[in-house]
């Protein structure tokens, strides 16, 4: 695989979305839109398809981190929770502004990887066609997705706001909770771990 060819996958499907109110899944698909747009590590835009799942390309190196906030978007907005796989590999088919129609083997990664998780019970994985890479990230994201797991709507809310927020005041300011309400949160929410884990993951997706 070139690097420059390199793209990573996001798919995903919420979990219960029967049980959801349409203003639920409007503030959902809102909150997600405004993280996403106008965002330049977003290569192709997020479409919902089958009423409950949903699909983007990005960056290889930001995969995680969207896959993260996305997570935490959907459970502050709807108390639910998504299931989502992300695909690092080659793209041999891109169709303007339709994720959907686009084509390629982070495609069929992240799609095919998707399809097993429900039974599997688990909540993230990633795929990559590397005998080398592929071990540790998938250690890694188990150990993120069991902090993810335990997250609760508010401490999600808190997290969300990070991308678009400098300050936990500004967190703080933006919810109108308190600046020490942000910080237990974020303590509570293993935060700090959970950076670690981004912070490795992008570091590992430079060797590639």
């Amino acid at each position: 695989m070139e690097k420059q060819n390199i793209i990573g996958v996001i798919t995903g499907d919420l979990i219960n979305s029967s049980e959801l109110t349409k203003d639920q899944k409007i503030n959902m698909q809102t909150g997600m839109s405004s993280f996403l747009e106008n965002n330049q590590d977003v290569l192709l835009p997020l479409q919902f398809y089958r009423g409950d799942s949903f699909q983007l390309m990005v960056k290889m190196e930001k995969a995680a981190m969207f896959m993260v906030i996305i997570e935490a978007i959907i459970l502050s907005t709807t108390g639910t929770r998504a299931r989502i796989s992300i695909g690092i590999g080659t793209v041999s088919k891109i169709i303007q502004d339709n994720v959907l129609q686009s084509d390629g083997e982070a495609f069929q990664l992240s799609g095919h990887q998707l399809d097993k998780m429900k039974g599997e019970g688990r909540l993230l994985k990633i795929a990559i066609d590397s005998l080398q890479f592929q071990p540790i990230l998938a250690a890694t994201f188990y150990l993120a997705e069991s902090i993810i797991w335990s997250w609760k709507p508010g401490q999600a809310a808190v997290i969300s706001m990070i991308p678009a927020c400098k300050t936990q005041k500004e967190i703080a300011e933006r919810l109108n909770i308190t600046g020490a309400a942000v910080s237990k949160a974020l303590k509570s929410g293993k935060w700090a771990a959970i950076e670690d884990f981004l912070n490795g993951y992008e570091e590992t997706l430079k060797m590639i």
